[in-house]
């Protein structure tokens, strides 16, 4: 007598499905990053007008615009990271009510962090403005004490906003998410066929961690020679150098991915080393590279874009170079393989929005920030 086998739930099925055979759906993680980016930023204009530094409320259009667009990336790794827990769960496509309303509100949680992210930067940077400024009225003498109260009303105030702004965040994004999953008939696809051809398996993990090593390259060149080509670029010097550097980090991406080789790997490694030893040495000793890598001491957006970018470079040549056995394996699902190449681009699109644009009014050079070039300095 032949006995039947239990029902496989959809969970295991999803696991057993073969890897490599599904493709992202690009399109659904750039509409959701779009319209949540857009949406998000708007809250954070809105806010940062009404509690944020006064230096910092010209302009709004032109802050959101670009905000938004350079946002976009950051709330694109939000989406894949949410459409890939979603599709290990659930499978390359959300029907049933149960997935359909567990993948929603993935997207809404992770919308509602990545904008929650942007709130306490601006807001940050919003309170660092304003305790150091100390306006009273004409004459009223304010002595230390009171000092000490506009401060703690300040940051208080920079709290409730940040929490007042989470709480409309949140609610937004649940209805744009909502609002998107209905016009697409309660229907979200988590993952589409690969056209014939274009094989039947994924990368190794090996090949992604050579694209995030050739992204972190790309990516610290790009902000290097956006931060080049800034207004706030003093000397003719330093931004030629910053030009090399940027150059030298493009070629060097270039070799990676034509040469795949471990003398590549050992370069591109020097690569990531050389450039924070400068920055090092331009913040704790003083160089002609002040004017442009700031102050000794001093710790702006573009630093910490680039240190992100150069320890991912660093982490990427390490495993190259060191070849774990998990690296011959594809990744369980395409998105996770593309997680680390999207967070690539998204801390080059936050490093060049603080390289000279006016998006973020953050950066790393001014203690006294003009209108449309705002920079910040971490002491």
């Amino acid at each position: 007598m032949t006995k039947l086998s239990p029902p496989v739930p959809d969970t295991v099925r999803a696991s057993r499905r073969p890897a490599g055979r599904m493709a992202i759906p690009w399109t659904t993680v750039l509409t959701f990053a779009a319209v949540l980016a857009t949406a998000d930023w708007f809250w954070v204009i809105s806010l940062r007008g009404a509690v944020g530094a006064t230096e910092r409320t010209s302009g709004p259009f032109v802050s959101w615009l670009q905000g938004s667009v350079l946002l976009i990336p950051l709330f694109a790794l939000a989406v894949l990271g949410a459409l890939a827990l979603a599709y290990r769960w659930f499978g390359p496509v959300a029907r049933r009510p149960r997935a359909l309303l567990a993948t929603s509100l993935l997207l809404v949680v992770a919308g509602t962090l990545a904008g929650a992210g942007a709130l306490i930067v601006s807001g940050t940077y919003d309170l660092r403005l304003q305790l150091s400024q100390h306006m009273v009225p004409m004459g009223v003498q304010c002595v230390e004490s009171c000092h000490k109260l506009q401060n703690d009303a300040t940051f208080a105030l920079q709290v409730k906003a940040l929490g007042i702004g989470s709480v409309i965040l949140l609610a937004t994004n649940l209805l744009l998410v909502g609002w998107m999953v209905a016009l697409r008939g309660g229907r979200l696809s988590l993952g589409k066929p690969q056209p014939a051809g274009h094989g039947t398996r994924t990368a190794a993990w090996s090949t992604e961690i050579q694209l995030i090593l050739a992204a972190g390259l790309v990516g610290t060149a790009t902000v290097l020679a956006v931060h080049a080509t800034a207004d706030l670029i003093k000397s003719v010097v330093a931004a030629g150098l910053l030009l090399i550097v940027a150059t030298a980090q493009l070629a060097m991406a270039q070799v990676v991915m034509t040469r795949p080789r471990r003398s590549t790997w050992i370069a591109a490694a020097a690569f990531a080393v050389g450039l924070p030893l400068l920055w090092a040495y331009a913040h704790l000793a003083g160089n002609p590279l002040a004017a442009v890598l700031g102050s000794p001491g001093s710790i702006g957006l573009i630093d910490g874009a680039v240190g992100v970018l150069e320890i991912a470079t660093l982490t990427a040549a390490g495993l190259l170079l060191s070849g774990p056995a998990w690296l011959r394996r594809a990744p369980a699902s395409p998105h996770a393989g593309r997680l680390g190449l999207v967070a690539m681009v998204a801390v080059t699109a936050i490093g060049v929005g603080g390289a000279g644009l006016a998006m973020f009014d953050l950066g790393g050079l001014d203690e006294t920030p003009a209108p449309g070039n705002h920079h910040v300095a971490v002491d």
